[in-house]
């Protein structure tokens, strides 16, 4: 009789695959760098702060939002025409924007990307001969292209080994949970757990999603028809109500994977360290309190970046809409009305980081013991929440809580009426009264984000999220609708970064030709 062989644990087939990663770059690095010259690059740079600040993404999704912007701006989609050196130009306007250091990309890489362009512009008129709409087939296209081309100048093969890790991880930890029996019925269950898994802890986009599901399961356009049709599925199942079921459940547990994707991401030895449980353990731990320490920068960035964005917004809406309206309906601006609309909610969201507090240590050791048994052994990581699925509540209940959210929005109405507030003026203080809501309840989340184990709230915070939540959820609504169109965005883009670009392109070549006749000279 043989032995028994030992258990495969987690760890070993993470590190084998991380090993692959690194043992075969994405992108080669051969072929003479593309370097330009600084003119316009601090002009270039500080309107791609204002822009940013203005989109309100991810950090990380950043430098995809640039490429498809560049995009955008430079392909017509109305009539086949040649593209130009469009690769060559991609890279020019990244590094002059900040986005890349100059001298690090090579001639190579922007003709990977000139056929990658090219390519796909040639998938969108295969698209137009199907029954896809303009949009769609715009929106698929340019989906694809801006992440590919973020990860040929940025490769990060790690991510994608961690969020399969992730994946078969929950899929594991949900097998034999009850309450998520009625999910896994689902025919798209898996795919949808992949996709709440890329929402949940990689913040990816729909974009990104694209990106990786065509690759994983290898639609390519030769068969256009089934590209398609793989698309609009992306597309339903990235919204759907059972990503949203799953994305919430993978998020509430999601705290220890997320200080994993640390590691991996920021650590070169991440698959050294897995080949050792306590060298491993110990470095996690470190990496615990280093995300502890973290966060405080990071409630800082994004309070001043949450700030910035509604100076913004506010500027353009009181020069758009609540100067004119003033001038037109009494003559004279309101100052009042307008001080309080312009530094109210920034001021209000400022008070929302006092009310948050870093996480335990309890949390810590939660934490770390959470990732052992993950990674070292055959135990179950966790036992979901009875909480994560409540009892429906009776019509009469719901009615009840919703006349009880009315409460918060009666109080305002009443403190504005006092306060002579004309309906538009009280309008646009809502509106940005629960954007600030929002935002603050993003910044909360970040904490949230590193939490296993969650404090009871008590009675003074029940108060506040009475008063509180209801602005969330209008403002999360709003949220979704300006992601959408991102009028502030629109206008940037039309006002600023098209003339902006244009000139600093044509002062670009007309250096270059400069040089080309100085250098005939000699």
């Amino acid at each position: 009789m043989s032995p028994s062989r030992p258990p495969v644990f987690p760890a070993v087939e993470l590190a084998a695959r991380l090993r692959a990663v690194q043992n075969h770059p994405a992108t080669p690095a051969d072929g003479s760098a593309i370097k330009i010259p600084d003119i316009g690059y601090a002009i270039s740079n500080a309107y791609e702060q204002l822009r940013n600040a203005a989109e309100y993404t991810e950090e990380h999704l950043l430098l995809q939002r640039a490429s498809r912007r560049f995009y955008k701006r430079n392909i017509s989609l109305y009539t086949k025409h040649a593209l130009g050196n469009i690769g060559e130009e991609a890279v020019i306007e990244l590094t002059q924007a900040g986005y890349l250091t100059n001298g690090t990309v090579s001639i190579t890489t922007a003709a990977t990307i000139q056929a990658l362009v090219n390519q796909y512009v040639g998938v969108y008129w295969q698209l137009r001969d199907t029954p896809v709409s303009v949009e769609e087939a715009s929106e698929w296209i340019f989906d694809i292209m801006s992440v590919e081309t973020e990860n040929l100048l940025n490769p990060h093969g790690e991510i994608t080994v961690f969020a399969y890790f992730a994946y078969q991880h929950y899929t594991a930890l949900f097998a034999d949970q009850p309450l998520l029996q009625r999910e896994q019925q689902d025919p798209q269950y898996a795919i949808s757990l992949y996709v709440a898994v890329h929402r949940a802890l990689l913040k990816s986009d729909i974009a990104t999603v694209r990106h990786d599901l065509l690759r994983m399961y290898n639609q390519t356009p030769d068969d256009i028809v089934a590209f398609a049709q793989f698309n609009h599925t992306i597309t339903e199942l990235y919204n759907s109500a059972l990503t949203r079921t799953l994305q919430r459940t993978v998020s509430r547990y999601g705290a220890p994977l997320r200080i994993l994707k640390e590691i991996i991401e920021k650590r070169s030895d991440a698959a050294e360290l897995l080949a050792s449980r306590e060298q491993f353990l110990a470095a996690y731990r470190e990496q615990t309190f280093a995300e502890y320490r973290a966060v405080g920068k990071r409630l800082r960035k994004g309070l001043i970046k949450s700030i910035v964005f509604l100076l913004i917004t506010k500027a353009l809406i009181g020069i758009g809409v609540e100067v004119p309206y003033d001038l037109f309906t009494a003559g004279a601006v309101a100052l009042l009305p307008l001080g309080i609309n312009l530094l109210f909610p920034p001021l209000y969201m400022a008070s929302l980081k006092l009310s948050i507090s870093l996480p335990s240590d309890n949390n810590a050791r939660a934490l770390s013991e959470y990732i052992d048994k993950a990674l070292f052994t055959a135990e179950p990581a966790f036992r979901l929440s009875t909480r994560l699925r409540r009892q429906p509540l009776s019509a009469i209940a719901k009615t009840l809580y919703s006349a009880l959210f009315a409460v918060p929005f009666a109080i305002i109405v009443f403190v504005l009426s006092l306060l002579h507030f004309s309906v538009v003026q009280g309008v646009i203080f809502f509106v940005f009264l629960s954007t600030a809501s929002f935002l603050g309840f993003r910044l909360s989340q970040i904490v949230r984000e590193l939490e296993l184990v969650v404090k009871e709230a008590g009675l003074l915070r029940a108060l506040q999220d009475f008063f509180y939540l209801p602005f969330i959820l209008v403002g999360q609504w709003m949220s979704s609708k300006y992601a959408r169109t991102n009028i502030v965005g629109m206008v940037l883009d039309m006002l600023i970064e098209l003339p902006l670009k244009t000139i600093l392109r044509l002062i670009r070549q007309w250096v270059r030709f400069l040089n080309e006749k100085r250098e005939q000279i000699y």
